[in-house]
């Protein structure tokens, strides 16, 4: 059974959303300058939500690899300390 938490079925649930939300509104009874402003509208909050979230992961990814070098630093720092007391006594 697949884990419904995959990448996969999120992805394809949002795609599902997105094309029933495009349906109901392209046969809703609004004019076409109101179906243009809303999709236009939809598709500029998506666009911003996009790039929130990419932000976000991009902080996240800076922050891991700034904490990945700084315990190298302290394990590079560790090593020379015990290499210089193995080697004084």
């Amino acid at each position: 059974m697949r884990d419904v938490r995959s990448p996969h079925a999120l992805v394809g649930f949002a795609v599902g959303i997105a094309i029933g939300a495009a349906l109901g509104v392209l046969f809703a009874p609004k004019s076409g300058e109101e179906v243009r402003e809303y999709l236009s509208s939809g598709a500029r909050d998506a666009f911003d939500d996009v790039v929130a979230t990419s932000r976000k992961y991009k902080t996240r990814a800076t922050e891991t690899v700034n904490e990945a070098a700084e315990r190298m630093m302290d394990a590079t720092n560790a090593a020379k300390q015990a290499y210089s007391t193995a080697k004084s006594t």
